[in-house]
């Protein structure tokens, strides 16, 4: 017959294996990020939350950018200040750009159903809805 010191031990070492195996996540379900294409550029941005309070943005644009000036080429958010290519380390290999990655503070949640702009000087290039996206 068990002790009670033996059961306690046992109970507790079977709380922490449920624990550890539970898969607990902050993110319920399959976790949710964004993405817009733009068909005019040829590419899309995808957004993914890496923690609380930052969003990674990974893309590629593989056509419409026809000068090496990143300084002249923006991304614009819903209504917020356009930024350009140069600001947010984006670099161009005409005729698009690199693969580039960007973090800034925010919440992909807050993203989905805005309208994100790439601009050449003040002349709009593509522009679409950010879209929900399940990633695996």
């Amino acid at each position: 017959m068990m002790t009670k010191s033996k059961i306690i031990t046992f109970l507790a070492a079977l709380f922490l294996i449920c624990l550890v195996f539970s898969h607990a996540s902050p993110l319920s379900g399959r976790p949710v990020g964004a993405v817009v294409e733009f068909p005019k550029l040829v590419g899309k941005i995808t957004f993914t939350q890496i923690n609380a309070t930052h969003v990674k943005a990974n893309g590629k644009l593989n056509k419409g950018i026809e000068k090496d000036t990143p300084k002249k080429y923006f991304i614009k958010l819903a209504s917020l200040n356009e930024k350009s290519f140069k600001e947010m380390g984006i670099k161009i290999k005409v005729p698009g750009t690199k693969e580039f990655e960007v973090t800034s503070a925010g919440k992909v949640s807050q993203l989905i159903g805005l309208d994100l702009s790439i601009l050449h000087e003040k002349k709009v290039l593509d522009s679409e809805k950010i879209k929900k996206d399940f990633l695996i």
